[in-house]
């Protein structure tokens, strides 16, 4: 797997969802399990090299740099006074967006994106720092608490007195030679693929969403040649090919090769329902469609609502995701299948 990449447990679609819900990022800090509101989280990446300032507050562990924006990265622990560790190569740093300006914090790890019932949240009362928090959780025997970062930010402003920089040396992320080079190379890894990302928006504007095995997909239009209907459709199966080579499907004289994508990214594979449609790719170089249990909606939708580790488009398996009405969607890259090795060999 891409040491880069960061995989997110998804929500269960047979979990029983209540009516008053919100989508939350579950994160640890020193075994104690906190949550944010999903809809403020813009990024999460692995732990990388960060810039330094002598004028940096104590709870500001360094800084990176979002979208060329410098943002200081918090650490909770100082704000809680809790005693603070050196971070490690698997802590996590989350990319917020809040009221008034981006945030970042450090956890020791990312747990699940979960909805939580926002009627049974309960308030904390008599804790010197609740109005850190929107409430407390309960969970399977297990106590959430759901962070209000924008109180925490106005507290760090309004008492910066109290987080004068002691001119300590000691750094709280893992310093040793072979870290330094992980870190350094995830930071020049980042910045490259923000590179990427701002000459890629444009390709994410309008589409269609469609649904595989209870998975919600996004394509864009422009992706997309035509949608066609396959209840009587026969599918010639071809000997020797992938088992996630559907088969070949004649439409209007063209024979189209079919990709099973559940099976592509090593799911069971996809069996054909009463609304299956085939999405037939916009290519001139494949003739490839790809089976949908059900096309949903069109949708239009604003880049920045991606909130999954832009870092796992560098890992053949995994997409971009993005939450839109309180639904996660997956978001297919076209260009990047096609270039994937698998469909020449198949």
């Amino acid at each position: 797997m891409n040491e880069n990449n960061l995989i997110l447990n998804h929500i269960n679609p047979l979990e029983e969802i209540k009516e008053n819900t919100q989508d939350y990022t579950l994160i640890e800090i020193s075994s104690r399990k906190y949550a944010i509101e999903t809809q403020n989280v813009l990024e999460i990446v692995k732990v990388m090299e960060l810039d330094y300032s002598h004028q940096m507050p104590s709870y500001v562990l360094g800084i990176i740099k979002f979208e060329q924006t410098p943002i200081g990265v918090i650490d909770l622990r100082e704000v809680f006074k809790k005693e603070r560790i050196v971070y490690d190569l698997s802590a996590k740093i989350i990319v917020l967006k809040t009221l008034n300006a981006y945030s970042a914090i450090i956890c020791d790890r990312v747990c699940d994106i979960t909805k939580l019932n926002k009627d049974i949240i309960q308030e904390i009362p008599y804790q010197q720092d609740a109005n850190f928090f929107d409430g407390l959780y309960s969970k399977n025997n297990e106590n959430i608490y759901i962070l209000n970062i924008d109180n925490i930010l106005e507290y760090t402003k309004n008492y910066a007195h109290k987080f004068e920089n002691q001119e300590n040396k000691l750094k709280y992320i893992v310093d040793d030679e072979e870290s330094r080079e992980i870190l350094k190379s995830r930071k020049n890894f980042l910045i490259k693929v923000a590179t990427e990302v701002q000459n890629q928006k444009a390709l994410y504007d309008s589409g269609v969403s469609f649904v595989i095995n209870d998975v919600k997909y996004y394509i864009n239009m422009a992706s997309v040649k035509e949608f066609y209907k396959v209840n009587n459709s026969k599918f010639i199966k071809v000997p020797n090919t992938k088992d996630y080579i559907f088969g070949l499907v004649n439409i209007k004289g063209d024979y189209i090769t079919v990709l099973d994508l559940r099976r592509f990214f090593n799911n069971p594979k996809t069996t054909i329902k009463e609304k299956s449609t085939l999405i037939i790719l916009n290519s001139e170089e494949f003739k490839l469609g790809i089976l949908a249990d059900e096309i949903c909606e069109s949708m239009d939708i604003d880049f920045d609502e991606i909130i999954q580790n832009r870092l796992q488009k560098q890992d053949e398996n995994k997409m971009m995701e993005f939450v839109k009405d309180n639904e996660i969607y997956q978001v297919l890259d076209v260009e990047k299948l096609f270039q994937d090795e698998r469909l020449t060999i198949a």
